[in-house]
């Protein structure tokens, strides 16, 4: 009877000392509180989404990841600026075509080429012809020296009387003849080729005023045959080159 006593006894320690983690227990403990029990309430049942929410909900996550996809290319590109590196195109550039240079205007003409004492001979002997009878030239620039079949458009002098131009032909040095028996009051040089010389008049209409012609501008082709100047079209009556007032 002793021994299932005191085998009871030392059940009865250990099991106390198991219960404390091998500290005494005192007296006046009753064991480890107990948590007081909380109140969990019940959560609602969850409401089907329709169509339209979920339509919704989608398009705020496209958009949701646009706006990260674009805030990291903007990153990106400001890591790579600040670095110093570009990032590499993805596209065929077009090589840019240089703007032309723009010209500067001078006043100042360039100058032609000199001429030689034969040719200046050549020109002095025409002009001399012309203010021989009552002309001065209009333009010197017209008498080509390199041309076999030259011009000069006169016009008269101040106090000559006379009215209206006339165009005078030459053949190197020797002059030829004019273009017409009677004056044209506007006359002048369209083209030199070869030993084809063009001349345009400006045509009136009657009753036209000499600032205000109407006829047009006729063109008519001079060249040289047997020593002779012939128009190879049909020259305009003296009527329509010099009006009557």
């Amino acid at each position: 009877m002793r021994e299932k006593a005191t085998e009871r006894e030392e059940h009865a320690v250990g099991d106390e000392r198991r219960r404390t983690n091998g500290r005494p227990r005192r007296l006046d403990e009753q064991g480890p509180p107990r948590r007081p029990a909380h109140y969990v309430a019940a959560r609602p049942p969850k409401r089907p989404r329709g169509r339209v929410a979920k339509g919704f909900a989608r398009l705020v996550g496209l958009l949701a990841t646009a706006v990260l996809l674009a805030v990291g290319v903007t990153v990106v590109l400001m890591v790579t600026r600040d670095s110093g590196t570009e990032p590499p195109e993805t596209f065929a550039a077009p090589n840019p075509t240089p703007a032309p240079a723009k010209k500067t205007k001078t006043s100042a003409r360039p100058a032609g080429r000199k001429l030689t004492p034969a040719q200046k001979a050549s020109r002095t002997a025409a002009v001399k012809q012309l203010r021989g009878q009552g002309y001065e030239p209009v333009s010197l620039a017209v008498y080509k020296q390199g041309q076999s079949l030259r011009v000069l458009i006169g016009r008269p002098k101040g106090a000559s009387g006379i009215r209206g131009r006339r165009a005078f032909f030459f053949v190197r040095g020797d002059y030829l003849g004019t273009d017409t028996a009677s004056p044209s009051l506007r006359v002048r040089v369209v083209r030199q080729r070869g030993s084809v010389i063009t001349l345009g008049y400006t045509l009136f209409s009657p009753g036209d005023k000499e600032s205000k012609p109407t006829g047009g501008i006729a063109k008519v082709r001079f060249t040289m045959a047997d020593g002779r100047l012939v128009p190879e079209d049909p020259i305009p009556p003296a009527a329509s080159r010099l009006p009557s007032f």
